[in-house]
């Protein structure tokens, strides 16, 4: 069960996408460790959010269903979360957890509302600035500097300059605050939190024996397959950017049916997958046939 403070965080993270523009759905299935608890569409965009109170508090199998959900829906994923592994999180930061962004309910509402792009990372406790290795370039020719010069007044060494110039770099806070006062604070990259956040293969072998029949009486060619366990979907296939839910409603009582059920929909209506419920496990074949039917094959 939520706790009140998770609740208003919820519906805060909701209101911030829903004045964005975005056609926003809750989550609530499973109740217990679940990987999504907001997904959101704005025209092609697609967002799927973990909401949480402490981000240490998600768990392995939720990350790499985020992770999974991604590839599958070709959509951004982010946690938004007060805490960082307890401690008070930054307006100004982006936390990262395991190659997933996390953020707190004010920078996102800053990124989507005011189009405030961050440029801080906060990477296992340290805090960290990418550089843009173009616009580094640039403005050392602007002000007619060498490397060696830079380098001086940065009290860095030449290589590192080298390489801030010829690759994509991220330095300190403090050595950033230094070269924003030489070069000026246009040579660091923004975090743009939407188109960074995406995964495009994480392909995985089904994790029940339902779901092994099924994919070898489909045989779809050239195709993805992703497997879950803390979603109301329980596995996708994908093809051609074509997504197939797969939900199973079988060996559950009749009110989780009908939550897990409304949970897919609401899931599969705003990542435009097209949903595929399995009522009867003896009637696999069946479902075999819609399957392979759905992706043209």
């Amino acid at each position: 069960m939520k706790s009140r403070a998770l609740e208003e965080l919820t519906e805060e993270t909701l209101g911030t996408l829903s004045r964005a523009g975005f056609i926003v759905e809750e989550i609530d299935y499973p109740e217990e460790g679940r990987s999504v608890d907001v997904v959101g569409r704005s025209g092609d965009k697609k967002v799927i959010l973990k909401v949480v109170y402490d981000s240490a508090r998600v768990s392995k199998r939720e990350i790499e269903d985020l992770k999974k959900l991604s590839a599958t829906y070709r959509s951004s994923v982010l946690i938004v979360s007060e805490k960082y592994w307890k401690t008070e999180m930054e307006d100004d930061v982006v936390y990262v957890r395991n190659d997933i962004y996390v953020v707190n309910k004010n920078l996102l509402r800053d990124y989507l509302l005011k189009s405030s792009k961050p440029i801080v990372l906060n990477v296992r406790g340290n805090y960290l600035v990418r550089i843009s290795s173009k616009g580094f370039a640039k403005r050392r020719l602007e002000l007619g500097l060498s490397r060696s010069e830079v380098a001086n007044r940065l009290n860095i060494s030449r290589e590192a300059v080298y390489q801030y110039e010829t690759r994509r770099s991220m330095t300190s806070v403090q050595t950033a605050i230094k070269i924003a006062e030489l070069l000026g604070e246009e040579v660091f990259e923004e975090i743009d939190l939407l188109n960074e956040s995406m995964f495009d293969r994480y392909e995985t072998r089904a994790e029940s024996p339902l779901l092994n029949e099924l994919l070898s009486l489909v045989n779809v060619r050239d195709a993805k397959l992703y497997s879950f366990t803390t979603t109301p979907v329980d596995a996708a296939i994908v093809k051609d950017e074509k997504a197939v839910s797969i939900v199973r409603l079988t060996g559950f009582s009749k009110s989780e049916v009908e939550l897990k059920a409304d949970n897919a929909v609401k899931l599969t209506s705003v990542t435009r997958s097209t949903p595929l419920f399995i009522h009867d496990e003896r009637r696999i074949e069946r479902v075999g046939e819609a399957l392979r039917e759905i992706l043209g094959e």
